[in-house]
């Protein structure tokens, strides 16, 4: 599988380096290389990509919002020389955060991550289900229906999740930024990185923790709150 790419670095030396990788790797087709973040997020909303190699501290616009104004990004791996963001990072769920100066076997690892990870999502929307009504998921090496209806919370952990219903817990290759757009969207929300709750599950709430059936308390994670705090006041 060779990705579609755009790399995003105010450094012409940084791309010089990524395009060296990439054609030592031989598994990226690097489409366009920007130093100028405006005109990256202006191709961006223009073109579809499968991967995007993003610096953070860029003049103007660095990566998180440059990142945060893509309706629906590709998978996202930041590039940088700052240590200090990779919380942060992960939060918008990237796929990896390589701290330069970055080496070949580390960025190999990446892109193999990359790779799976969009795999994982294409694999996602060929078992998507219709809307309101079930998820098709794949556990113990078989194809099971999990009603909407059923599922009260979802918990990501690395490339796979957990599904809760009240009567069983099903494990699956996922990403919870792919199972989200499968969900209905008035029924299921965000609420941290590591978890996704049913809506109608939740028994109370702050703007810091919810409370869910057998007192399974979660965090809310500081990205997630405004949209939790206002799909929960509809």
């Amino acid at each position: 599988m060779i990705l579609s790419t755009v790399i995003i670095d105010d450094e012409y030396l940084a791309i010089d380096i990524l395009r060296d990788y990439s054609r030592r790797l031989g598994k990226l087709d690097i489409q366009q290389a920007f130093t100028r973040p405006g005109e990256a997020l202006a191709y961006l909303q223009q073109h579809k990509v499968d991967l995007l190699l993003l610096d953070i501290q860029m003049p103007y616009l660095d990566g998180f919002a440059l990142l945060q104004q893509l309706a629906v990004p590709p998978a996202i791996i930041f590039t940088t020389a700052r240590h200090d963001y990779a919380v942060r990072a992960f939060e918008l769920d990237v796929v990896d955060y390589l701290v330069k100066p970055i080496a070949f076997e580390r960025f190999e690892k990446a892109i193999s991550r990359a790779r799976d990870y969009i795999e994982y999502g294409a694999l996602l929307q060929q078992r998507k289900a219709p809307r309101n009504e079930f998820l098709v998921v794949k556990c113990d090496s078989k194809m099971v229906k999990i009603p909407f209806a059923d599922i009260e919370y979802i918990e990501g952990l690395s490339e796979y999740v957990k599904i809760y219903t009240a009567e069983k817990t099903y494990i699956t290759l996922a990403a919870l930024k792919e199972l989200i757009t499968l969900l209905p969207a008035d029924a299921f929300v965000r609420v941290h990185k590591s978890y996704i709750v049913a809506t109608r599950s939740v028994k109370e709430f702050t703007s810091q923790s919810v409370l869910l059936p057998g007192s399974k308390t979660i965090p809310v994670g500081r990205v997630y709150k405004e949209l939790f705090l206002k799909t929960m006041g509809k």
